[in-house]
């Protein structure tokens, strides 16, 4: 049978060295494109842990009320495990506690990847007092991925203004450091 120059097409060993040639780039291009996507959901977590805070110093201005921002527990109060629910709410009485719904503000689920960790002097929350200071102890949190490295890891610092920072990696051993210097631990 003759074929014309209308019936052209590919073999099957020139469809297979395709299938190759594009699995070749693929798989060289994967890893980078997982650190990518590491990457993109690091940078979520923490933007929306900063922009919590942010909101919480916010409403305590606006409604010149404590405002206290913390995981709860089953009977509605301050707990340390901040694996839960984080939750901003209106606190006039410094109960660190809802007893009204409608003391939320707002609720962040707690991270998909990674998970949160607090350290504070005393407590594992935070106020904001109206005038937009820290009423309760100063204190860090620090998101870890799932696999520790502390290289992935941030950190953020309150300060006692209310104000937020993210912690940098100022001596170069690409993990960052606290306020007081010391590099981040995800132990």
């Amino acid at each position: 049978m003759i074929k014309s120059k209308d019936q052209l097409g590919v073999s099957l060993v020139e469809l297979v060295i395709c299938v190759v040639i594009i699995a070749i780039i693929a798989s060289s291009a994967l890893p980078s494109l997982r650190g990518l996507l590491d990457d993109g959901q690091r940078r979520a977590v923490i933007n929306d842990t900063l922009g919590f805070m942010a909101l919480g110093r916010q409403e305590s201005v606006i409604n010149g009320s404590l405002v206290t921002l913390c995981p709860l527990d089953d009977d509605k109060l301050c707990s340390r495990d901040w694996s839960r629910d984080l939750t901003l709410f209106k606190d006039p009485g410094n109960h660190r506690r809802i007893t009204d719904d409608e003391q939320i503000i707002r609720v962040l689920p707690p991270p998909k990847l990674g998970f949160l960790k607090v350290a504070s002097l005393s407590r594992s929350y935070f106020q904001y007092r109206p005038d937009g200071m820290i009423y309760s102890d100063l204190g860090n949190v620090t998101w870890c991925p799932d696999d520790r490295d502390a290289s992935k890891a941030a950190h953020i610092v309150v300060r006692k203004g209310g104000s937020i920072r993210l912690a940098k990696d100022s001596n170069g051993d690409g993990i960052p450091e606290k306020s007081n210097g010391d590099p981040v631990s995800c132990d």
